[in-house]
């Protein structure tokens, strides 16, 4: 778990390229959240919390030690709940959905991660609630964590490239991250009940 000042500097990079990730798409649906609201899930707080989408990442890459590729994990999961459930990415939704994507891949890729109770903390949900969340999570996307090496070097260059340039001139350029992905092959876990 102990990090390079090289890797922290690249964690530090990618959570502001996918705060401002998230950030555009939560704009982009806030008047389809407004026309039609859809169906309250899991995931949905009564109201916005009170800290923004990068205070939020910055306090998960800070406090859960979690592997950089644990958030480029995020995005894809982040995608695949929303390819395979129309799922709309809201200011009342981001937050637990996003914490639970990291909880996810930091549990399916890093060889030591922190225990639900820790990521729930970190969080700000209850540990309950957290592991109603991975497994709610997990039947919406069908347990499909596995990631191709194809699949991720994608995201994670297209990432990376952005970390470094001005954000405003690549806007459209990143809508290409949201673009479908291919279906991932079904893997196998047992959920405790």
């Amino acid at each position: 778990m102990e990090t390079t000042p090289e890797q922290t500097a690249q964690g530090a990079a990618l959570v502001r390229v996918l705060s401002a990730v998230l950030d555009r798409l939560v704009c982009a649906n806030a008047p389809l959240a407004l026309a039609d609201p859809g169906q309250v899930t899991k995931f949905h707080a009564l109201k916005a919390p009170g800290i923004g989408i990068h205070q939020y990442l910055e306090r998960i890459h800070k406090y859960a030690s979690c592997s950089n590729e644990c958030f480029i994990l995020a995005l894809i999961y982040i995608d695949r709940l929303i390819q395979r459930n129309n799922f709309l990415l809201t200011e009342l939704n981001v937050h637990r959905v996003v914490i639970t994507a990291i909880l996810l891949g930091a549990k399916f890729f890093d060889d030591a991660y922190y225990n639900n109770a820790y990521y729930a903390k970190v969080g700000g949900v209850l540990v309950c609630e957290m592991n109603g969340l991975e497994v709610d999570f997990l039947f919406r996307i069908n347990f499909s964590l596995h990631v191709t090496p194809e699949v991720f070097r994608k995201y994670r260059e297209e990432l990376l490239s952005h970390s470094s340039s001005n954000e405003d001139s690549h806007e459209d350029s990143m809508s290409s991250i949201a673009q479908p992905l291919p279906p991932a092959p079904v893997v196998q876990m047992q959920v405790p009940p």
